[in-house]
């Protein structure tokens, strides 16, 4: 048995003087013209290859967000050709030159036709400073970010100076991009979450002193930018950590015990003092 739906669409007899089209025939009518317009653009761009117009030979490069990298510094790292063609550039291929840059801490292609390429960058954020002597024997500091990825010196950044200097550790033949390994990308990862999440808590802490014994897993030793009592800590930081340090801290400073405390040891939820020796004389 036939089927049938009701249709909106106006059957009538056209106007004196007017021509109905069919649907159909209006979509056959559109789908030529489209498919000529496209044929057009593809002549074009045909002859003007053969001609020797550069159409599409890359004329501009542009940052999605302009940062402290320059983009003719991003494009050398690209490593493209003079002349390359818009058709013939593999943004994959061009990204993963350009995140080899110290500074680049991801990058994003992006293809703009007839001739545009546009860099989308992430750069690297400090978030410590590492010391390493330079060919000279100088002791030059250094800026490490969350991924432990030592990427620039700490005078290009200002204000890094109130960054906390991680030490405990010998750089030999420091050169930007290296990855510190062991337990830095956990402890530098923690403070940037720290950062993040409470910024300015991590002002409190002058000096994270990393401490490594045989047979021992490693710990961290916090110097407070304040007070002159180290703590030590496992080696990932936290918010409450830091708030309850400072606590402690203030509580033994206020009550006058500080000068007989070598020590505050806050690896465990229980909170332990380690007292000076006694010197006799």
């Amino acid at each position: 048995m036939a089927e049938y739906v009701l249709s909106d669409h106006d059957y009538g007899w056209a106007e004196p003087g007017r021509r109905r089209h069919a649907p159909a025939a209006e979509n056959r009518w559109t789908a030529g013209r489209l498919a000529i317009l496209v044929m057009a653009i593809v002549a074009v761009i045909l002859v003007a290859v053969l001609a020797g117009v550069p159409l599409t030979e890359i004329a501009r490069v542009e940052l999605v967000h302009p940062g402290v990298v320059p983009v003719e510094e991003l494009l050398a790292w690209a490593g493209l050709p003079a002349g390359s063609n818009w058709f013939g550039v593999d943004e994959v291929i061009v990204a993963r030159a350009i995140a080899a840059h110290p500074r680049i801490a991801a990058v994003r292609v992006i293809k703009r036709f007839p001739n545009l390429l546009a860099f989308d960058v992430t750069e690297r954020t400090p978030i410590a400073i590492v010391y390493a002597r330079d060919g000279a024997g100088r002791l030059m500091a250094h800026c490490v970010d969350a991924e432990g990825v030592v990427f620039a010196s700490a005078a290009e950044f200002p204000a890094s100076g109130q960054l906390p200097v991680i030490s405990g550790i010998e750089i030999r033949g420091l050169r930007y991009g290296m990855h510190l390994g062991g337990a830095f990308p956990a402890l530098l990862s923690s403070m940037a979450e720290v950062s993040r999440t409470n910024p300015g808590l991590l002002d409190v802490v002058s000096e994270i002193r990393m401490v490594a014994r045989e047979g021992a897993p490693v710990e961290a030793i916090l110097y407070p930018a304040n007070y002159r009592l180290p703590v030590r800590v496992k080696p990932v930081l936290n918010a409450d950590l830091l708030k309850s340090m400072m606590l402690v801290l203030d509580v033994v400073e206020t009550g006058g015990l500080a000068p007989a405390i070598r020590e505050l040891d806050l690896r465990s939820e229980t909170f332990v003092y380690i007292k000076k020796e006694a010197v006799s004389g």
